[in-house]
C-alpha cells in the first residue's frame, strides 16, 4: 500500500504544469517547423528567374514580382526568428517546470519511505512486544 502525504496534491500541481509545459513545447516547436518550411519556400521563390527574352514590360512585372518575393522572404525570416525565441522560451518553461515537478517528486518518495519505514518500526515494536507476552507468560506458566 502506498501512504498518502500532504505533497500528493503538490506533486499533482507541478505535474500538471509541467504537461501544459510540455503542451507549449510542442506548439512552439510545430510553429518553428511551419516557418522553417515557409522560409525554405521563400527562398526557392526568391532564387527563381522568370526573366526571359520577353518584352519590358514583363521584365517589370518580373522585377515587381522579384522585389514582392524577397520583402515576403525577409518577413519569413522574421518570423523564423520569432518562431525561434519563442522555441526557446518554452524549452526554458519546460525544463523549469520539469525540475520542479522532480524535485517534488523526490520529496514525495523521500516523505512515503520515511512513512513506510516508520509504519514497519511500529509493527517490528509490536511484533516484539507481543513476543515478550509470550515469553513471559509462558515462564510465568513454567514456575
Amino acid at each position: 500500500m502506498v501512504p498518502k502525504t500532504r505533497l500528493d496534491r503538490v506533486v499533482q500541481l507541478r505535474e500538471r504544469s509541467e504537461d501544459h509545459a510540455l503542451d507549449n513545447l510542442a506548439r512552439a516547436q510545430t510553429s518553428l517547423g511551419r516557418a522553417t518550411a515557409r522560409l525554405a519556400g521563400m527562398r526557392q521563390e526568391a532564387q527563381s528567374d522568370g526573366r526571359a527574352a520577353m518584352t519590358a514590360e514583363l521584365w517589370i512585372l518580373e522585377e515587381t514580382a522579384h522585389a514582392r518575393a524577397l520583402q515576403a522572404l525577409r518577413a519569413a525570416e522574421k518570423e523564423l526568428a520569432g518562431a525561434m525565441r519563442k522555441e526557446q522560451i518554452a524549452r526554458a518553461g519546460y525544463v523549469a517546470a520539469f525540475r520542479s515537478a522532480e524535485a517534488m517528486r523526490r520529496a514525495q518518495e523521500k516523505k512515503r519511505s520515511e512513512v513506510t519505514e516508520e509504519w514497519d518500526r511500529r509493527d517490528r515494536r509490536a511484533e516484539d512486544e507481543l513476543a515478550t507476552l509470550r515469553f513471559n507468560s509462558a515462564n510465568a506458566k513454567a514456575q
